[in-house]
């Protein structure tokens, strides 16, 4: 899940406006030369038990029990430096617009949402833009198990009496 959502949220960046590949590194980011600067970079994950569980009818036609084990939550930073306030705010509402709400990993639902932004001038951080914004995304998925449920038409069952 965590490959899958850096990947998105790399190819989103490059949508709203970023020319530079992005970092995904925290120590590379802060050896950056540029002033037009992006990364993400991952936080942390975090996992919780969960036992919600949903009946659902496959592909195939066959009843199934899905139970999710553990509920997952990734977190990122994206970063976006730029020359101007106008410059990185026209790139930081390119990235919004474009952010998918979530995608599916091996039929499973994973939602993107945007949590909180930090806008920082050239005093507040270490890269050489003039601005910048750290937006705070959190990937939320989970690690489900699927139990089929016995076919009861296609089984036989004979009754004796003794």
């Amino acid at each position: 899940m965590i490959t899958e959502c850096r990947k998105i949220l790399i190819e989103t960046l490059k949508e709203a406006g970023i020319r530079n590949k992005p970092y995904t590194s925290q120590k590379y980011l802060s050896l950056a030369q540029e002033s037009h600067v992006g990364a993400v970079l991952f936080e942390k994950e975090s996992m919780q038990k969960d036992l919600q569980n949903r009946v659902y009818t496959g592909e195939d036609g066959r009843k199934r029990k899905r139970k999710r084990v553990f509920s997952r939550m990734a977190s990122f930073n994206v970063v976006i430096g730029e020359y101007t306030v106008e410059a990185a705010e026209a790139i930081y509402e390119s990235f919004l617009e474009h952010l998918p709400a979530g995608f599916y990993i091996d039929r499973n639902y994973v939602s993107i949402e945007p949590d909180e932004a930090e806008w920082m001038d050239e005093k507040d951080h270490i890269l050489k833009s003039k601005v910048a914004v750290q937006l705070l995304v959190l990937c939320n998925g989970g690690v489900y198990k699927d139990t089929d449920y016995l076919q009861t038409d296609k089984v036989d069952i004979q009754v004796r009496k003794e």
